[in-house]
């Protein structure tokens, strides 16, 4: 897809379409008005050479130019509005599209460079619409028009202007061609930049426990240089271009004038239509100039639409099944094996969970465990194998219902920039959550007194991210968010990790409150949280080394003994 293309899919309904029109006949009007202003001057010269100049002609001439002014504002206004309604149903389709998309698309693109392309290079195609391409076309009009006009005021002078000209673009074109890849390179290190930034700022805490400041520093130098060298390649090829450009049409009209003032002094041509043809020469310079600009511009939108279209025409779209959810009887992994890209990580993993019962799986890092909890919310697609609810493969099932039904506290707990009440009834239905629910949900996740403390209450705002709470404070939260969910799965990934004694007995204790009369899938290396009758999973490389209950699994296995050695130095 090129801007041509994008333009034509940007005005499908009718109130864009409307628009367009209005813009068409406004530039028409605007541009005929501002051909016709020439040969008014015309007629106040020849009038006032011959001393028949009046009040009414010079009160006319103002009168017609406040008329053109005012056209030429409604129709600026007109064309920015339908840019900015092409740019925002743009960007709509580009979100829309790329929020369902599947989860190993966004392993892949960086999130401030997905952002960048969003956001900067539909500001590019923006610019092209609003200000280029409504240049371009007055510009042709104006080119045109004032062409057939010349040829009426003095033929000649206007084969001498017709001699020119493709001497002039015959230099001017095979520059323009040097800009084809400027708009690649500049967009891709401006979206490397913006990735960039966006990481460092993220992660500041990270930063400044590592002390690496200088380190990011240093990186950072690297991206603004190459950005620096990329913009300062485009506006070398500007630079070279824009003057070139002024010093030919210049050059042209010099020999235009000095044409003209021969003929004057021959007695062949009048001063007024010298005067008037000069007018139109100025006339057509500005148009083509911005036709030579257009041409640069327009492989800088290119290179941003290409960007966009690597985007657009991903085919990563998540499917989703159409058979109901329900779970009544069991959960079963069959047969399971999986890989992120050439990373073996799950091989032949089976096991059956009934419905309302648990199971902790414990495993060494690296070896699957977080997995099996991706692949159960269907962000990843087993390899082979399947993953069934009553005997239906989730593959079938419709994917914002199950996922409706599951919920999860992993050691990393995400949060929304915003409030705690925005956090807590994120992604679930409003009209269906009262105060009271709410505040039953802050009480059984022990974050009530927290939240009575706070000066703003539930409107208390938690920084980027929940970067004003504790770690135990944004999982306790998360929790009280599930509450108000109440799925029918729970999955619990590394909940306590990296928390104080204090915070996660709070959390273990709210945890407990969450998962009763539950399906609970439990992952951690720590074996403090294997209970007593506990079904254990053990996985190792993985792959399932044994189950059944810790004690049972102490007795009888010895590599879980060992393992359980390890865990406990």
């Amino acid at each position: 897809m090129n801007a041509y293309k994008m333009l034509l899919l940007a005005i499908n309904d009718t109130k864009k379409k409307l628009l367009l029109v209005t813009i068409i006949i406004a530039s028409i009007l605007f541009t005929a008005a501002t051909l016709f202003f020439p040969l008014l001057v015309k007629d106040i010269v020849d009038e006032f050479s011959m001393n028949e100049i009046s009040l009414w002609m010079v009160g006319g001439l103002v009168l017609f130019l406040v008329i053109k002014s005012i056209i030429e504002a409604v129709n600026q206004y007109i064309i920015s509005k339908f840019g900015n309604m092409v740019i925002r149903d743009l960007q709509k389709n580009i979100y829309n599209k790329v929020i369902y998309f599947k989860v190993d698309f966004f392993d892949d693109y960086h999130s401030g460079e997905l952002s960048s392309r969003i956001v900067n290079d539909t500001e590019i195609v923006k610019d092209l619409i609003t200000y280029h391409i409504p240049k371009l076309v007055t510009g042709i009009i104006m080119i045109l028009g004032g062409l057939a006009l010349t040829i009426i005021l003095d033929w000649k002078l206007t084969v001498v202007v017709l001699i020119i000209a493709p001497f002039i673009f015959g230099i001017i074109f095979p520059l323009m061609r040097r800009m084809e890849n400027t708009g690649d390179r500049q967009q891709k290190e401006t979206s490397v930049f913006i990735s960039k930034t966006q990481e460092t700022f993220k992660n500041i805490k990270m930063v400044k426990a590592s002390t690496a400041e200088k380190q990011e520093k240093s990186l950072m130098y690297k991206c603004i240089d190459r950005l620096y060298n990329a913009n300062l390649y485009e506006s070398k090829i500007f630079a070279i271009v824009a003057p070139l450009v002024n010093f030919l049409l210049i050059l042209g009209l010099l020999i235009v004038v000095g044409y003209g003032a021969y003929r004057i002094s021959v007695g062949t041509l009048t001063i007024s239509t010298l005067i008037a043809f000069v007018i139109y020469a100025f006339q057509m310079m500005t148009p083509m100039s911005s036709i030579s600009g257009f041409i640069g511009e327009y492989h800088k939108a290119n290179g941003a639409i290409k960007s966009l279209n690597n985007i657009m025409n991903n085919n990563e779209v998540e499917y989703t099944g159409n058979t109901e959810y329900k779970f009544l009887h069991e959960l079963s992994f069959n047969q399971i094996t999986f890989g992120y890209k050439d990373k073996p990580m799950l091989s032949d993993i089976s096991f059956t969970i009934k419905r309302g019962e648990s199971l902790t799986i414990v495993g060494p890092s690296g070896s699957g465990k977080t997995t099996l909890i991706n692949l159960l919310e269907k962000f990843y697609h087993p390899e082979s194998g399947s993953i069934t609810i009553d005997n239906i493969n989730i593959s079938h099932l419709n994917t914002y219902e199950l996922r409706k039904n599951i919920g999860i506290v992993s050691q990393g707990s995400s949060l929304i920039s915003g409030t705690i009440l925005d956090n807590l009834l994120y992604g679930l239905d409003e009209d269906q959550i009262d105060e009271s629910k709410i505040r039953e949900a802050l009480r059984y996740a022990n974050l009530q007194e927290f939240v009575d403390r706070q000066k703003d209450k539930l409107n208390t705002n938690i920084g980027e991210s929940g970067d004003k709470l504790s770690g135990g404070e944004k999982q306790r939260l998360n929790i009280a968010r599930l509450f108000l969910k109440n799925p029918d799965i729970i999955l619990l990934d590394e909940p306590t990790s990296n928390l104080d004694i204090e915070s996660r007995n709070l959390v273990l204790e709210s945890i407990n409150k969450l998962t009763k009369d539950k399906t609970v899938i439990k992952v951690t290396h720590n074996l403090e949280e294997v209970k007593p009758g506990d079904n254990v999973l053990f996985i190792e490389d993985g792959e399932i080394v044994c189950e059944g209950s810790h004690e049972r699994m102490s007795e009888m296995n010895k590599r879980y003994k060992e393992f359980i050695s390890t865990a406990a130095v």
